[in-house]
């Protein structure tokens, strides 16, 4: 998928990159943000994060905060096509 400034589908796809940085770096409420933005344009290939969007308390320990983060970095790259 080309990025392109104007494109829904590619703010959509930039904000699995934000989530994850944000996540990432123990910034849960904007990671969450950005996230349930994805989500609203994808959401059937946004079903594995319906889990954190729903029950965000998991997200306390680093493990599980960085494997969250990681699937939404996978996902970011899945859907740019690298």
């Amino acid at each position: 998928m080309a990025l392109d400034k104007k494109s829904l589908k590619a703010d959509a796809l930039a904000n699995y990159y934000r989530a994850a940085l944000y996540l990432a770096q123990g910034n849960l409420e904007t990671g969450l943000l950005f996230l349930k933005k994805a989500y609203a344009v994808f959401p059937s290939k946004s079903e594995n994060f319906k889990e954190i969007l729903v029950k965000p308390g998991i997200l306390k320990e680093e493990k599980v905060r960085l494997f969250w983060a990681e699937k939404a970095l996978d996902q970011y790259q899945r859907q740019k096509g690298v």
